[in-house]
This record gives structure tokens, C-alpha cells and sequence, in this order.
């Protein structure tokens, strides 16, 4: 067995170096910095790795004793090999051409998109997702959901076989019942057939709810309803093969709960959809 000066010999320090590491007193910032880290590890592997620097920091300022900067989790992180599983990729957007406005209702003049109403059920945004199972991942099922753009909530969804007016119709149905009646003023949907179809449009007009609609080849005019489709196949679907439709759509039912009652979102004050949309029923009662 090596003794210790053959060791400060070999790691190249001197005896009382090693001597005075070894009664030197952890610090309290070493020490907030270990549970910030459990913390980290813990919350990461939850959620298979999906947090980066800014969300990761925006969870221990609202969730944790411990008020930090980006800057120090970034160090934590980076110290001990975590990082997002999840990379944004880059969009080249001078090269989106505006060419023409097309019953855009959310679109300004200068381009710009009035993504962020003042209340809630102002404006709802809705599109259909094909989403894969089964083995090699070989069948199809279309998820259809309306968000409310003010607190970014999932207000209801539907899934079918094919993108069909039933089943864009049958979101609006179930949108209307889970939000107590109360309807928006706006409705945004692409160009698609089924959003374009004589009894969908009837729908809306008995309600009473405008029709806004993305212009032809576009997206960017609906991206806020694109944005949840990358967060559920990024941060869930992207780490689960589900088999059947059935093991699917559970997995849809518990993400949505999930990113409405505990995604924290950095747009919203750092709080939950519903935290957001419950601050704002307080401040206007």
C-alpha cells in the first residue's frame, strides 16, 4: 500500500497541501451548490433530459429556495456533463417571404402576429398532428387541439384515424363544453380542408366566432399552435415507442395535463398555463 508522500509525489502536490485538503470545511456555497445539483439531476431525468440552462434556472428560482443566475446553473450543468437533450434548430428568416394577406385576422400590417391577447379566450389557435406507432412505427393516428393563445393552455383534443371536419368539428365541441360555454373571439387554423369545409365554417359562424385563417404555404402564421407540436414530440414522444393507439393516446392525455398544470414556461412569468390563467381571473374579479 502507497504511503502518502509516494502519492503527493506522484499527483505532483506537497505534503501539506494534501494534509490541509483534507481538513478544509466545505463551504455553504459548495454545499447549496450539491443540492442545487440534485436537484437538477432529479428534475432532468424526469422529464428525459429536456431542460436547458434558461428553463432549468426558471424552475429553481420558482420552485426552490435557492434564487440563482443562468450564468451559475449553466456552471453547475456544464461541470457535470448535462444538457438538453432537445437542440431549437436555426430558421432562416429573412428568406419567409410575406407575399399576401388572406383572412389573416392575427397578421399586422407590418408583419407581425398578435400572438399575445390580453385575456384569456380572446383567440384560439387549433391544427391537426400525425403522430406514429405501432412496430416500426408503421401506423398513423391525426391529433387535432385548440390552444388558447393568452396562457398557452391545451383547452381540448381529439384523435382519429385521418384529418376529417368531424373531427376538426368534434375539437370545437369538446373546446366549448370544457371552457364552460364561454367562446373566443378568434379561432386560427391553416388552410386545410378540413378547416376550409362549408359545415366546419358553419360551425364557427353559429357560435358566433371569427374564422382566421394562416395564408397559403405560411406556417409561421400559425406557429403557435407548431410550437406544441415540437414540444410533445421533442420533450415526450421523441423518448417512448408506443405500440398501440390506445398506450398513444394515454400518452397524449398525460402530457397535455402535464404541460398545462406544471410546464413552466418562460413567456409566462415563469408560470403554468393554469397558474397564468388562474392569475388572471383573480386580477379581474
Amino acid at each position: 500500500m502507497y504511503g502518502v508522500s509516494f502519492m503527493c509525489q506522484y499527483v505532483g502536490v506537497s505534503r501539506a497541501a494534501y494534509y490541509k485538503w483534507t481538513h478544509r470545511k466545505v463551504t455553504a456555497q459548495e454545499l447549496e451548490n450539491k443540492a442545487i445539483l440534485a436537484y437538477i439531476i432529479a428534475r432532468e431525468e424526469s422529464k428525459n433530459y429536456i431542460y436547458g440552462v434558461r428553463t432549468m434556472t426558471m424552475y429553481l428560482n420558482k420552485e426552490t429556495p435557492y434564487h440563482i443566475s443562468q450564468g451559475r446553473v449553466r456552471r453547475i450543468m456544464r461541470r457535470n456533463g448535462i444538457q438538453s437533450s432537445i437542440r431549437v434548430a436555426k430558421r432562416d428568416r429573412k428568406a419567409e417571404k410575406k407575399e399576401y394577406i388572406l383572412a389573416n385576422k392575427l397578421l399586422h400590417e407590418d408583419g407581425s402576429h398578435d400572438f399575445a391577447p390580453e385575456q384569456p379566450n380572446m383567440t384560439w389557435v387549433t391544427d391537426c398532428s400525425e403522430l406514429r406507432f405501432g412496430p416500426g412505427k408503421k401506423q398513423r393516428l391525426r391529433l387535432s387541439a385548440i390552444k388558447d393563445l393568452y396562457d398557452h393552455s391545451i383547452i381540448a383534443w381529439c384523435v382519429a384515424s385521418t384529418e376529417t371536419t368531424q373531427l376538426v368539428s368534434e375539437t370545437i365541441t369538446q373546446a366549448l363544453k370544457a371552457n364552460h360555454g364561454v367562446k373566443p373571439q378568434f379561432l386560427h387554423s391553416d388552410q386545410g380542408s378540413a378547416y376550409t369545409s362549408g359545415s366546419y365554417n358553419t360551425l364557427l359562424s353559429g357560435e358566433g366566432i371569427v374564422h382566421s385563417m394562416s395564408r397559403p404555404g405560411t406556417p409561421g402564421d400559425n406557429s403557435a399552435m407548431e410550437c406544441f407540436w415540437s414540444q410533445l414530440k421533442t420533450e415526450e414522444l421523441a423518448f417512448k415507442a408506443p405500440l398501440s393507439e390506445i398506450e398513444l393516446v394515454g400518452i397524449i392525455k398525460t402530457y397535455i395535463a402535464w404541460h398545462n398544470t406544471e410546464r413552466r414556461q418562460l413567456t409566462l412569468n415563469g408560470m403554468t398555463p393554469e397558474e397564468y390563467r388562474n392569475h388572471a381571473v383573480q386580477k379581474n374579479a
